[in-house]
């Protein structure tokens, strides 16, 4: 299930289509409204659909032969960045206004790709770090909606009418367009493998997702551009930054006390690690934009740390990698 092949690659991909969004606001946003948003929820269902048919029985079963580990990296993919957000919070260091929105942020699973691509790169178990980035995915809908709720009711006050309005609203699209997909993605790899063998299938495999949360970021930036201006968009990412790259490195440490724990070897110590220090982009972007709605002025609030946030969880983590090999934890990889 790896979605993408080359994480900076992405990046540059990524940065091309938000200065795109940039200088064509409008018809990003023309294209996002389009028949109530279809070109939108088409790209997410793309995403859901491989990431179904990329999933393995073997992987799965994988899960249950060390079920200690699975739980405690599970624990450590949640726990981990909601206790980082909560100490930047105390320590001052982040913005009460922003603090719901790292909390959602912190309730993202792994980046599958670069989880498993640092861990195979550091000489860690990338077979271990592809189970849990996949597990940590497919429970991420319902562990993200009931993050959203208790959000909401932070800051609404939550009731039961408040409950209800909120899943009556949200979860009809979150199971079309996220849990059907990915479980009709799995069933039809069970039936018949068409994407494996074949030049066009395997470049669907990998550049469909790539090309899908690069769209959703365009029309996510197309409508943010379109309703603030650009240097208050850029005041936005100078008060971010700080804090969010602050908030990684809290999370690198977080994550290497955490992989400690156990007992477990080297290799998976360090795929435990990367597990815990990553958050998707892949899987927070369409889940923001079904939650938030695509129409919404509140979507900067919640986009702009989430596309900041993988920005600086790739660059840092190299000099990360170059470092674990550096002091002998690493067998020789070449970047």
């Amino acid at each position: 299930m790896r979605v993408f092949p080359n994480g900076i690659g992405f990046s540059i991909f990524l940065g091309m289509s938000i200065l795109a969004a940039w200088g064509s606001p409008d018809f990003a946003e023309i294209c996002g409204a389009w028949r109530g948003g279809i070109l939108k929820d088409i790209a997410v269902i793309i995403i859901f659909f491989i990431q179904g048919y990329k999933i393995k029985p073997d992987w799965l079963g994988e899960v249950w032969r060390r079920p200690g580990n699975t739980i405690r990296t599970q624990l450590g993919i949640w726990i981990c960045p909601a206790a980082v957000v909560f100490t930047c919070q105390a320590l001052g260091l982040l913005l009460p206004a922003w603090f719901s929105s790292f909390i959602l942020l912190a309730c993202l699973p792994t980046t599958i790709a670069s989880c498993v691509v640092y861990s195979e790169k550091a000489g860690g178990d990338s077979n271990f770090a592809l189970v849990q980035a996949t597990l940590s995915n497919l429970v991420a809908p319902a562990f993200i909606f009931l993050a959203w709720v208790c959000l909401q009711g932070r800051n609404s006050g939550l009731s039961w009418e408040t409950f209800l309005d909120l899943t009556v609203s949200t979860v009809p699209s979150l199971f079309c367009l996220t849990a059907l997909p990915l479980l009709f993605g799995w069933r039809v790899a069970q039936r018949a493998r068409y994407l494996d063998g074949t030049p066009w299938g395997n470049w669907i495999s990998q550049k469909g997702p790539l090309i899908s949360i690069a769209w959703l970021a365009y029309l996510a930036m197309g409508q943010v551009f379109s309703e603030v201006e650009p240097i208050t968009c850029l005041e936005l990412s100078r008060e971010l930054v700080p804090p969010l790259t602050i908030g990684w490195l809290g999370l690198a440490v977080f994550a290497w006390l955490w992989s400690y724990g156990g007992e477990m070897s080297q290799a998976s110590r360090l795929a435990v690690f990367f597990c815990v220090s990553q958050k998707s982009l892949a899987t927070g972007l369409p889940m923001i934009q079904i939650l938030v709605g695509a129409e919404s002025q509140a979507l900067v609030y919640w986009v702009f740390p989430l596309i900041i946030f993988h920005f600086i969880q790739l660059l840092l983590g190299i000099p990360v990698l170059s470092l674990l090999r550096k002091i002998g934890m690493a067998r020789s990889f070449s970047l």
